[in-house]
């Protein structure tokens, strides 16, 4: 661990300056800084399908896709790094930061799928921007969409599971949507789903 990352808190620029210097990417969490491990082959393949679908429903409008490179400053100060992100903000070419990060998306890993369903949660929750939070399971044709509500929250009980291989991804604070085996093309699991 290098001396910088000793640090007793840290705050957001020199976060964003330190890691930009850094060969690998960390997150900022409860004023500390985190190195962010790696993933499966299902969990890229699924990623990188996303981003593909993503990118083609976006394209021609003023929204871009990004991930797993471009991080979320969220409404609780951290810094995360989703693993696929809608950006409606300007283009900036040489930013770190999404500017107006719209809907963000988690691929589910068994270690980290409790960070990703309770921490990640609250700080999506507390960034009023981001209308749709995205958890796409690497293991099991299984996906969860939250959808900020009437009450400005990203709320469980309003959450929607999708498990059927036919279901359709709804972004409608964005207009768009995806097949499911669309993201989960070429998975075995997939074969066998309902």
């Amino acid at each position: 661990m290098s001396g910088q990352q000793k640090r007793t808190r840290w705050n957001w620029d020199d976060y964003v300056a330190w890691e930009a210097t850094q060969p690998v990417r960390h997150e900022l969490v409860g004023g500390q800084v985190h190195a962010i491990g790696c993933g499966t082959a299902a969990h890229d393949r699924i990623a990188n399908a996303l981003r593909v679908e993503l990118t083609v429903r976006l394209r021609g409008g003023n929204c871009r896709p990004h991930g797993p490179d471009m991080k979320v400053r969220t409404g609780t100060g951290n810094g995360r790094y989703p693993d696929a992100l809608i950006d409606c903000g300007p283009y900036v070419p040489d930013a770190f930061e999404a500017q107006d990060p719209v809907a963000v998306f988690e691929v589910l890993s068994r270690s980290t799928a409790w960070v990703d369903q309770g921490k990640k949660l609250r700080d999506y929750d507390a960034t009023p921007g981001i209308r749709h939070y995205v958890l796409i399971s690497q293991d099991e044709l299984r996906v969860m969409v939250y959808t900020r509500n009437d009450s400005g929250r990203l709320d469980i009980r309003d959450a929607m599971l999708l498990e059927e291989r036919y279901a359709i991804l709804e972004l409608s604070g964005i207009g768009i949507s995806i097949p499911l085996a669309e993201i989960y093309s070429g998975l075995d699991f997939l074969s066998s789903a309902p």
